[in-house]
């Protein structure tokens, strides 16, 4: 079992050095998102294909960094923009003495004076841009152990709650048993206190209780819950991305447990059904956590 929270790096060096630093956090698919130095833009498609071989669900945002001194890439003036820029400032501070004269860092950051042009190597270029490509699998192995061993630490968690989830549904059952008796004892309640002490039909009240017990019967709700509970531990020896399916397991897990609830006669058996509807919404709110 594989959480979608992790992180995961790497550090080369080859004359350059290099971080790749890869953090992943939940989503509902697999998305992608790239930095990089200017200039190495092109490897986004061959970055995007080694995470998806790697992950099937999650945020997850890969940065590579060059050191500084290392990019490979040199900056480059516009000698002519530049002078140009000067001639103007000076014309503009004789007229204006008052302003402060223009610095040559503020003259740099003008659109155009400054550019960063790439090196002229193209074999040296393609190798570093294979050595990141490599070096960035090795990136992924740690982001992948990283989830791994959060997900291994979810999973006792999910099985805890699977556990809880089962205990609580042999109490319901335990208790259904009296949900006849229950159904009797009330109704015959209410019929005291329309009727008063006029005297009702054995027969039609035996068709009055069958009636209200074929509406209260939860057996079959607490059936489906036990066989939930062993789908969901299926789903625990499995590999590969199941959390989507866990998901929807849960769905399934509520609607029993809302059902059970909504034809409960005993306020103990409603108490195990409420017990039930917060061990499942704390199963889901582990789940939203796996890949």
């Amino acid at each position: 079992m594989e959480s979608m929270t992790g992180f995961g790096s790497f550090h080369g060096d080859n004359g350059v050095a290099w971080t790749w630093t890869l953090r992943s956090v939940n989503g509902k698919g697999l998305e992608i998102r790239c930095r990089f130095p200017q200039g190495y833009e092109e490897m986004e498609p061959a970055v995007r294909d080694c995470l998806r071989a790697f992950f099937a669900r999650g945020s997850v945002s890969a940065t590579l960094e060059l050191a500084d001194g290392a990019t490979g890439q040199t900056p480059k003036i516009n000698q002519a923009f530049l002078e140009e820029l000067c001639r103007l400032a000076e014309n503009v501070h004789a007229r204006h003495p008052s302003l402060r004269p223009a610095g040559i860092d503020g003259l740099l950051n003008v659109r155009g004076v400054a550019d960063v042009g790439t090196q002229d190597d193209p074999a040296r270029r393609d190798e570093l841009t294979r050595l990141f490509l490599t070096s960035l699998e090795q990136a992924a192995e740690s982001l992948k152990n990283a989830r791994l061993t959060e997900g291994a630490k979810i999973a006792l968690c999910l099985k805890e709650q699977v556990d809880r989830i089962e205990r609580l549904v042999f109490e319901a059952k335990a208790l259904e048993s009296v949900q006849p008796q229950k159904i009797r004892q009330k109704l015959l309640e209410n019929l005291a206190l329309i009727r008063g002490d006029a005297d009702l039909p054995e027969d039609r009240f035996m068709q009055e209780v069958t009636a209200c017990m074929m509406r209260a019967d939860v057996r079959e709700e607490l059936d489906r819950l036990a066989a939930h509970v062993r789908t969901a531990r299926e789903l625990f020896t499995e590999t590969g991305a199941i959390g989507k399916k866990l998901d929807f397991l849960c769905q399934e897990f509520n609607r029993e447990a809302n059902t059970l609830c909504s034809k409960s006669a005993d306020i103990d058996l409603t108490r195990v059904g409420m017990a039930l509807k917060t061990a499942i919404d704390q199963l889901r709110e582990q789940t939203q956590n796996i890949e």
